[in-house]
C-alpha cells in the first residue's frame, strides 16, 4: 500500500521557494515542502498546509492541487502516493528548520542538477498552470526505471481523472 504524501511549492512570478532537505529520503537535495497525511488531517489540503509550516516555518493560504504522481521503487521503499500543491500566498517568513532549510530560486535557474530527476516532468508545468497525473519506477540508486505521465489543460479534466493512476504491472 502507497504512503499518501504531499509536496507543496510556493510560486511567485518571478521565483520559488525550495528546501534543501536534511535529512531522510531525499537528503541533499531540493525538494518542495511537504511528507505523509496524518490521522488528524482532515484532508490532504490540510497535510499540504501542516508540512509546510512544519518543514518552512510558513503557512500556506489557498493551496491548488496541480498533480498527482505514484513514486515506486525496486527497493524497500514504500510507493509513495503524492499530491502536488502550489501555492502563491502564504503567511509568516520561510525559515529554516531541522528538517528543510528553504531558498528562492528564480526560474530561469531552478536547481535541476541537485533535485529528484523527475522533477524535470512535473515542475515546469506547474509553473505553467498545468495539471499532471503520472507514475515513476526507481531503481535502488534512485535514477528512473520508467515512467508515464499526462498533463492536463483544464483543471475540470484533471480533477475527473484523479482516481486514475496507471498502476505498473
Amino acid at each position: 500500500m502507497a504512503r499518501i504524501e504531499t509536496v507543496a511549492i510556493v510560486y511567485r512570478h518571478p521565483r520559488i521557494l525550495l528546501g534543501m532537505k536534511k535529512n531522510k529520503l531525499g537528503a541533499g537535495r531540493y525538494n518542495g515542502f511537504g511528507g505523509g497525511m496524518e490521522v488528524a488531517d482532515r484532508d490532504i489540503y490540510d497535510t499540504a498546509i501542516r508540512e509546510t509550516k512544519e518543514e518552512s516555518g510558513i503557512t500556506l493560504l489557498d493551496p491548488e492541487r496541480m498533480g498527482r504522481i505514484l513514486f515506486s521503487f525496486q527497493s524497500d521503499e514504500q510507493d509513495h502516493d503524492v499530491h502536488f500543491f502550489r501555492a502563491r500566498r502564504y503567511l509568516g517568513t520561510p525559515r529554516e528548520t531541522d528538517e528543510m532549510a528553504p531558498e528562492w530560486f528564480n526560474i530561469q535557474d531552478i536547481p535541476y542538477d541537485r533535485m529528484w530527476s523527475d522533477d524535470k516532468y512535473w515542475l515546469p508545468l506547474l509553473l505553467e498552470d498545468k495539471r499532471f497525473l503520472g507514475e515513476f519506477l526507481f531503481n535502488s540508486k534512485h535514477q528512473i526505471v520508467r515512467h508515464r505521465f499526462k498533463e492536463f489543460d483544464k483543471k475540470g479534466r484533471f480533477e475527473s481523472s484523479l482516481s486514475e493512476l496507471l498502476l505498473y504491472e
